[in-house]
């Protein structure tokens, strides 16, 4: 659980700040006008949020180091397993082979070619890991 409120809270601000520079758009000039709409300030909330909840490198850190930390008794197989219950033998395999691989790079620690090419698939990974377990969350209650 504790895993999964990590990914919502670094998922929900980036998206959030991406949607509203979209939202900032179709309004053209007037998106960036606070007397037009309220999106400026929607848009600063969603910064001042991320910040709060920690940057995005720093939630993405804690749930590596988590997820590494009890592979000894809590396989990274089955903390995958239990995510994306329900969802197919197929996309769970991937998630757990993508995940265990992760887990062997140096995604944390010094920094390196390799550490910064591992630090964005692990960014990529939990964001497509997120979206895979709302997918199966909206699907349950359909």
């Amino acid at each position: 659980m504790r895993e999964l409120v990590l990914l919502q809270k670094n998922c929900a601000t980036n998206e959030g700040a991406d949607v509203l520079r979209e939202a900032i758009s179709v309004f053209a000039g007037h998106g960036g006008m606070e007397e037009f709409s309220s999106l400026q300030r929607i848009f600063r909330d969603v910064v001042v949020k991320e910040r709060w909840e920690r940057p995005r490198n720093l939630l993405l850190t804690q749930i590596y180091r988590d997820i590494q930390r009890v592979s000894g008794w809590y396989s990274p197989e089955a903390f995958v397993a239990s995510v994306l219950d329900g969802a197919s033998q197929e996309e769970i395999k991937k998630f757990n082979e993508q995940l265990e691989d992760l887990l062997e790079r140096p995604v944390i620690g010094e920094v390196s070619e390799a550490s910064i090419d591992a630090a964005i698939e692990w960014d990529s990974f939990c964001t497509s890991f997120f979206k895979a377990y709302q997918e199966m969350a909206l699907k349950e209650i359909e």
